[in-house]
């Protein structure tokens, strides 16, 4: 996500171009989540955003982010965890308004809806100028990521979960932005060639999930990816829930605990490259240049936040599920109508109104020089 940034400093088209593109896939697969499953195009698109874009928004996130305990850096974090108490208390008014709901024992525990990603922001920042001092920071979250889900204790309360399983994306783009791996012209100003191989990568994935989703059965008859795209549940339940192609690695004994080990870590490792891979190829085919997506780029967290109750909205009124009974046309008609939610909310006039709550000033809590690196 990308705050406002202060009038002197300069900011990347490439970066905003990219947050824009990947805000958008976050509405169109948070508005067909709940009929996803009605029409195999809708599994099929839903299952392609969940493939890779929550861990690009986390690069994107990692590749400005420092290991230094800056007086910027705890303004900052203080800040996401500022707007995720605020935003935890507006849902919890809203569906107890329109939905009738309490407070449950899990209210803050467990983030609302969207809010998770500014739990695991704020956590990824706070760990990060200790996992930076290792030998292979990479390796170590890596590590991490693949052997959580062996602790079911390990869930949503607090994302912990979401955390380890996209930390690997933010330090490798903090370690890419440290040594300068993306600051050549090969990928500042990538060939003809390297786009149209990265522009190959994405349509393959694409073309495998349209070739399952005409096959019987289709994409979730084979398996229900969608089920460990969350990055929430261990692999013991992701087995029992969402076996793929009908292998479940679950076991029993000692033997059955390493064969579910091996089983989850490979299904996740290879789930993991793939989520590189494209994040790379559509940071290739990004447009380097500015247009009306750059300006927009720089108010995603505006987006983000206030989509979700655009969403809901349109859920409780009936108007998502009326919709998805269209079909496929539906889901095409949704992901049309996600693209004109975001462009909306990235407006200057949503902006100035809202920033109170996306970007409250928080000077008062802070000394004059930590107020003044905001």
């Amino acid at each position: 996500m990308a705050t406002q940034a202060s009038p002197a400093k300069t900011r990347v088209a490439l970066w905003d171009n990219a947050r824009f593109a990947l805000i958008v896939l976050v509405v169109i697969g948070h508005l067909i989540s709940t009929v996803r499953t009605d029409t195999e195009l809708g599994f099929a698109l839903y299952a392609y955003i969940y493939l890779f874009h929550m861990p690009a928004m986390i690069v994107l996130s990692g590749l400005f982010s420092k290991p230094e305990v800056t007086p910027k850096a705890i303004v900052s974090t203080v800040q996401l965890v500022v707007v995720w108490l605020a935003w935890e208390g507006i849902w919890a008014v809203l569906r107890g308004l329109v939905e009738g709901k309490q407070l449950s024992q899990s209210f803050l525990v467990s983030p609302a809806w969207t809010l998770w990603f500014l739990v695991t922001l704020a956590t990824m920042r706070i760990l990060l100028p200790y996992i930076a001092r290792f030998k292979h920071p990479l390796l170590l979250a890596t590590a991490l990521a693949l052997v959580a889900p062996l602790l079911p204790a390990i869930g949503v309360n607090f994302s912990a979960a979401r955390t380890l399983a996209f930390l690997p994306f933010f330090v490798g783009a903090w370690l890419a932005r440290e040594r300068g791996w993306l600051s050549g012209s090969w990928f500042m100003t990538p060939s003809r060639s390297l786009r149209a191989g990265a522009w190959a990568l994405l349509g393959a994935v694409a073309a495998v999930l349209a070739v399952f989703a005409l096959l019987p059965g289709g994409v979730r008859g084979f398996w229900r990816i969608d089920r460990w795209l969350t990055h929430r549940d261990s692999y013991s339940w992701m087995f029992e829930h969402a076996p793929v192609g009908g292998w479940n690695a679950n076991g029993s004994g000692l033997a059955g605990w390493f064969g579910l080990a091996a089983g989850g870590m490979l299904v996740v490792g290879l789930l993991m490259l793939l989520a590189a891979a494209m994040t790379l190829a559509l940071l290739i085919v990004v447009s380097r240049s500015h247009s009306i997506a750059t300006v927009w780029g720089a108010r995603t967290l505006y987006v983000y936040l206030l989509h979700g109750v655009v969403v809901w909205a349109l859920r409780e009124s009936g108007f998502v599920g009326a919709v998805g009974e269209l079909g496929w046309l539906g889901i095409v008609a949704l992901s049309g109508i996600a693209i004109a939610i975001a462009a909306l909310l990235s407006t200057k006039p949503v902006s100035a109104l809202f920033r109170p709550i996306v970007e409250p000033n928080l000077a008062w809590m802070f000394g004059r020089g930590e107020a003044q690196t905001r």
